[in-house]
């Protein structure tokens, strides 16, 4: 993957990276993330020090995408795309990204504020000292955060499958590793 500057038709190799490990990471959080309250304690705290791992990168990653985009804007949409289609995936993507940076500061929100101590990286302890007030409003709006996410993860993906099987256009295959439109 190059990182040619993006065309307009066309995703460069360092926005299709990191999209695609933000992707997978945040699937993998999302769908593992919802398994972790019935955990006992010391299997919950070995699998949140994974969970809170992968969520601080999921921050930096998505920290560096808005960097990148600020000096890569995104190709132009199809001519053909109605604009109300054009309107919704401006603010479709805008939520993602805002729920998808959102949901790791919460988590840590969480952490900071919880019974038992999550190391992250194994670099430290995040604890604060356990309240759980703080740890409950945290932990409501990350479960919180988590469905709209899911929710949107979820039209994102139905999005860009029409697109590519219903439209037959190239929004999808512009993120496609590999591909160029």
């Amino acid at each position: 993957m190059s990182d040619v500057p993006t065309t307009p038709t066309n995703y460069s190799g360092t926005a299709k990276t990191l999209h695609w490990i933000a992707a997978l990471f945040m699937c993998v959080m999302l769908v593992f993330g919802w398994g972790l309250e019935d955990m006992p304690l010391d299997e919950k705290v070995q699998t949140l020090i994974i969970h809170s791992s992968l969520g601080i990168s999921v921050l930096l990653l998505m920290l560096a995408r808005v960097l990148w985009r600020r000096g890569h804007p995104a190709p132009e949409l199809p001519d053909a795309m109605p604009d109300w289609q054009a309107r919704a995936s401006k603010a479709s993507h805008f939520a993602l990204y805002f729920f998808a940076i959102t949901q790791p500061i919460w988590g840590i929100g969480q952490s900071l504020f919880a019974k038992y101590d999550v190391s992250p990286f194994g670099l430290g302890s995040l604890s604060q000292g356990y309240d759980p007030t703080l740890n409950q409003i945290f932990h409501v709006l990350h479960g919180l955060n988590a469905f709209i996410l899911s929710a949107l993860v979820i039209l994102h993906i139905v999005a860009a499958l029409y697109h590519h099987f219903i439209q037959k256009d190239t929004v999808l295959k512009r993120m496609l590793p590999f591909s160029k439109v």
